[in-house]
């Protein structure tokens, strides 16, 4: 039995430049090889496995080499041997053509496994199938093998042949990589604990160990022991070659660098605060523009230089966010590391192709097509930094390898959905410091999401801060419990505290509460004062603009911020609009154009006298400050928030003092249903919890002030903590199916999120589905339209138009000409009969797969910035075509 006759791959990169084909053991050796190389020059993954797997790291070494090695071994079956006819080999006395048909060499492998254990020499009285299901499942997913699956079928796919080269095959290694005869015993919490990393691990090496720039096919003429020494040689420049291993982090840190001034109280307690043993749970409240991402910096660099984290991710609702908060730690994030070591850094969003100033390294102007065309990723989610590696640039699941990642929490609740290839960013989370920021921000759906990769986290050993300036208590301990959950301890039954500002610590043995001493200089009591309609909002509006102030009115919807803009323009003023119906390559410029004007930078000059309407997109983690603002009325956490962009930086000498104006239907004691639709008919579809609007409107109203820090954690739970029955009987049904959806849309989420006590194994329901689980419960289904104008009997991209972008870069323009719009209105093309063709070419020519659903709009230019267009419209209570105008200064909007 020559099992070096079995290869394992067979597609050479260049065929006229060496064999067309690598045996199927040197391919097992490899990927072993860049796993050893990884596990013995990585030091805090060696240690972190090790603890999952309760081994001492000089076992652990050899072990992962020998299931790395495993992870192909059901490409020994006949079934897949069968897949390239010219390379079957002889020791199959079948005909390989009746033997193609559909075959999973994972799956295979697993089944051999359940099937035939002795022979791969494992202790039979511990739970191994985890461990081996996660290297056998190396293409992203746990495989699909019933372990009850009957030796027969595995005879089928194998044949006698294949069983017996894989025994061989085994016996050999276990040589090689001088394997004692006696394997320690695992715990079975162990074993299914450490698979979700060996997952991993799995596809890191096995992408590594694929890639033949560094393992190039060879001649199988070396026996296993002369071409293991050759393929560890070749492991050492892949993995430093593709920037695995992690920078080092810096001795000592000046946190001078982290903030001008003196440290505020927060930031003091960050500096100094004992830190548990363990993966350990940060819970940092404290009010908007306090320092708290400078306090979780000092602690994320406290982990990693005590070995317990390598680097860091910070996670944010949206990609504006995610955007400003790049530049925020791009300026600071070298201070982390030593002088003499390169940090990579990636921006990890559906956007951040679009940013010039993160653009893939490699990729320059003029280049024609995308970089983002990996067979299984999405190509508008692609991630990568100029300052990454090439190699974890190349691709959005590699970011998460990159030392420090800001980018959206999409992205990292990817990791603990049934995703492909989610268990690489769970490698990289757990070595990272995971800062979730505006924890606050998110619905029931996403609640659970976060508190499931809360578990993962800390069950996989690593560290989490979370950041909020007005978390309700109820959720604050869920997280608390979650990641107690996951440390494998029962959460305490104790009073959750009610300090404000604090500090909440959760480990192993820790569970501490800390009440934080606010900033004295910024304490305030900021009046509250409530105008009944927004027609008298534009006259606040109006007034205070031509007194010279930068002024600010929110509103909760993006049609309700463009009457707005119509009835300021009918009184001489010139808004800036700020919302998400924007082409792309105009809303990153209003994004910049807005951080400008009313960012901490900004002039007097630049401010005078200008007015922002905008939707909730500058309610959060936007640095910018406003001399007068008007909000409509949202729920009272929100209303905090958007507090918090009121006089923000008391450097500016401003005179008077400020004001909160609020919009909100009169406040009677006995309302009917109708009390907040009838002032805000579009609003209502967004915030249908009426019952706790009138209960913010109610506590804000007795209150006069939004105290800060006195009164903000007894207005959140005057809201959030009051049962139903407590509400006018009018909004009590509001409040009950806000309540019931709540419930339902955690039920969904609970179905959807995987188990970490599970392990790395296949459950039913989970993996069953072809769609991409959601991160988000998105009740109106959105679609992307692709604007375009007509040029010269062509169709171009309206961003190219707009830009000038060169004629180079269509995939790029294109991407930067979408603006996604409920499918609810638009739900179809409507382009013209004599543009049918040219439009259809445009597609072939300049669209991938991932595009072919998006929508194209034919714009024609109607004078100045107004474009006009059609499109089809079936769902809507119009049915047929519907005009579009776009303007580049209001966004989309719909006749």
């Amino acid at each position: 039995m020559n099992i070096l006759g079995f290869w394992g791959k067979a597609q050479p990169r260049d065929p006229d430049s060496g064999p067309d084909w690598h045996p199927l053991a040197y391919h097992c050796l490899d990927v072993s090889a860049v796993g050893k190389e990884l596990i013995q020059r990585h030091h805090g993954l060696r240690r972190s496995v090790s603890n999952l797997l309760n081994l001492e790291q000089e076992v652990v070494i050899p072990l992962i080499c020998f299931l790395l090695c495993l992870h192909d071994v059901g490409k020994f079956a006949k079934k897949f041997q069968a897949k390239v006819p010219r390379f079957f080999p002889d020791c199959f006395d079948e005909n390989p053509a009746a033997l193609r048909t559909y075959y999973d060499h994972g799956a295979g492998g697993l089944r051999l496994f359940d099937a035939v254990t002795h022979i791969f020499g494992l202790p039979s009285d511990t739970m191994w199938r985890p461990l081996f299901s996660a290297v056998a499942g190396h293409h992203g997913m746990p495989p699909e093998a019933r372990s009850n699956e009957s030796e027969r079928i595995l005879r089928m796919d194998f044949g006698k042949p294949g069983i017996e080269a894989s025994g061989k095959f085994i016996r050999q290694i276990k040589s090689v990589f001088s394997m004692k005869p006696e394997i320690p015993p695992l715990s079975d919490t162990a074993a299914r604990s450490a698979s979700h990393a060996l997952a991993g691990l799995a596809v890191l090496a096995d992408w590594i160990g694929s890639d033949q720039k560094w393992f190039p096919y060879c001649e199988p003429n070396k026996d296993l022991e002369t071409y293991w020494t050759y393929s560890r040689n070749k492991a050492i420049e892949a993995v430093r070659s593709a920037g695995l291993l992690p920078a080092e982090v810096s001795s000592q840190y000046d946190y001078g660098t982290l903030f001008e001034g003196t440290p505020s109280p927060m930031q003091k307690w960050a500096r100094s605060v004992e830190l548990p043993d363990g993966p350990t749970l940060f819970m940092i409240e404290d009010e908007t523009g306090s320092g708290k991402t400078e306090a979780a910096l000092m602690l994320a660099y406290r982990l990693m230089a005590d070995g317990r984290a390598d680097g860091l991710y910070v996670a944010l609702p949206t990609m504006a966010t995610a955007n400003a908060m790049f530049d925020r730690i791009a300026i600071m994030h070298r201070h982390l590391f030593a002088a003499d070591s390169d940090p990579s850094v990636a921006l990890v969003h559906g956007a951040r192709e679009m940013n010039e100033r993160f653009r893939p390294a490699g990729m320059r102007a003029g280049q024609t097509e995308s970089p983002y065309t990996d067979e299984q990723g999405d190509a508008s989610e692609i991630t990568a930094s100029t300052v990454c590696a090439e190699w974890i640039a190349d691709d959005r699941r590699r970011a998460f390898l990159a030392d420090i990642g800001i980018g959206t929490v999409d992205q990292a609740l990817l990791s603990i959905l049934p995703n492909r290839h989610h268990s690489l960013r769970l490698l990289g989370l757990m070595r990272r410091v995971l800062i979730l920021d505006e924890v606050h921000a998110y619905d029931c759906y996403m609640q659970k999401e976060i508190e499931t990769l809360l578990e993962f986290q800390a069950g996989l050993g690593g560290s989490a801060i979370l950041l909020s300036a007005t978390l309700p208590v109820s959720f604050r301990k869920r997280l608390s419990d979650a990641f107690t959950k996951g440390l494998g301890k029962r959460p305490a039954d104790v009073p959750e505290p009610m300090d404000y500002p604090m500090t909440t610590i959760r480990a192993r043995e820790t569970s501490a509460a800390i009440k934080i001493s606010a900033r004295a200089e910024r304490a305030r009591a900021l009046p509250v004062r409530f105008i009944g309609t927004p027609e008298e909002a534009f006259g606040e509006v109006e007034r205070e603009a031509k007194a010279g102030k930068a002024v600010l009115y929110i509103r909760n919807s993006v049609d309700d911020v463009l009457d707005a803009c119509n009835a300021l323009a009918a009184r001489g003023l010139t808004p800036m609009v700020f919302h998400a119906r924007f082409a792309l390559a105009d809303r990153l410029d209003i994004e910049k154009r807005v951080v400008s004007s009313f960012g901490k930078t900004s002039t007097p000059q630049e401010r005078e006298g200008k007015v922002l309407v905008a939707t909730q997109v500058v309610e959060q983690s936007l640095d910018l400050d406003f001399d007068a603002l008007i909000t409509d009325l949202a729920p009272i956490d929100l209303l905090i928030q958007r507090a918090g962009r009121l006089w923000r930086h008391n450097e500016r000498g401003r005179e008077g003092s400020p004001e909160f104006l609020v919009v909100a239907p009169s406040l009677e004691a006995s309302p009917d249903e109708n009390w907040f639709s009838d002032v805000f008919p579009r609003a209502a579809h967004i915030y249908k919890d009426h019952g706790r609007l009138w209960l913010t409107a109610k506590k804000l109203k007795t209150a006069g002030v939004i105290e800060s820090p006195g009164n903000l954690r007894s207005l959140i739970e005057a809201v959030y903590g009051t049962e139903t029955d407590d509400l006018p009987e009018a909004l009590q049904r509001h409040s009950l199916e806000a309540e019931g959806k709540a419930f339902g849309d955690r039920s969904v989420a609970n179905t959807n999120v995987l188990s970490f006590k599970n392990g790395y194994v296949r459950n039913g329901g989970e993996w069953d589905n072809d769609l991409q689980t959601p991160t988000r419960l998105i009740e109106i289904p959105q679609t992307t339209l692709r604007l375009a104008l007509v040029e010269d009997g062509s169709i171009v991209p309206y961003a190219r138009k707009v830009l000038d972008l060169p004629p180079g870069e269509s995939w790029r323009a294109w991407r930067l000409s979408e603006v996604n719009v409920s499918a609810l209105r638009v739900d179809g093309e409507a382009v013209p009969g004599n543009f049918a063709e040219v439009a259809e070419a445009a597609k072939i020519a300049d669209w991938t797969s991932y595009d072919m659903d998006k929508i194209l709009i034919l714009l024609e230019k109607n004078g100045g910035n107004l474009f006009v267009g059609t499109a089809s419209s079936t769902k809507s209570g119009t049915r047929g075509e519907i005009e579009i105008t776009y303007d580049a200064t209001r966004g989309l909007i719909f006749a």
